[in-house]
């Protein structure tokens, strides 16, 4: 188990991307929720619609190590499941909103956990061993990476929008 400010930090992480998603992308236009400054990255739309649709893989993960002894965590092809769920079509507010429930979802059952839960592992196909405490950083830090591709892609949308208004 972590130190009591580590998980009192983490817990604040992961409960507040909600609310970190929805200031960084206020007033958010549609054009620029696909603006895609980078190819072999989601677009915003789809990286607002992957984050919510992983906090269903995350928990589940969750989930699975909780009731399991050591159970196999299966990873996933995150481009093909953008495809196979249309992620490039999806209502991004609408994403905005699910992300929100699940991860109030996901919140409560982490702040319920006793410190022997914490300790709880399983094997995930790609990382190896991960403990549910393994589990939470990653969640913590996935979000982390994409509240950042938030900041750079409105960042370099803006910057688009002014070099041509220089032209």
């Amino acid at each position: 188990m972590f130190p009591y400010h580590v998980h009192k930090y983490l817990m604040g992480a992961i409960a507040g991307t909600p609310d970190l998603f929805e200031y960084h992308l206020q007033d958010m236009t549609e054009e620029e929720a696909d603006f895609r400054p980078d190819p072999e990255r989601f677009t915003l739309r789809e990286a607002i619609t992957h984050v919510a649709d992983w906090d269903e893989v995350f928990t589940g993960r969750l989930m699975q190590t909780l009731e399991d002894d050591y159970p196999t965590l299966v990873g996933l092809d995150e481009g093909q499941v953008a495809v196979d769920r249309d992620y490039a079509h999806a209502d991004w507010k609408a994403q905005l909103v699910l992300l929100r429930e699940r991860r109030l979802r996901m919140s409560h059952l982490l702040r319920n956990l006793n410190a022997a839960d914490w300790e709880r592992a399983g094997n995930h196909t790609e990382n190896g061993k991960m403990t549910i405490a393994d589990q939470a950083v990653m969640v913590a830090v996935h979000d982390n990476y994409h509240v950042r591709q938030i900041a750079d892609f409105r960042a370099a949308y803006a910057a688009q929008g002014k070099h041509f208004a220089a032209l």
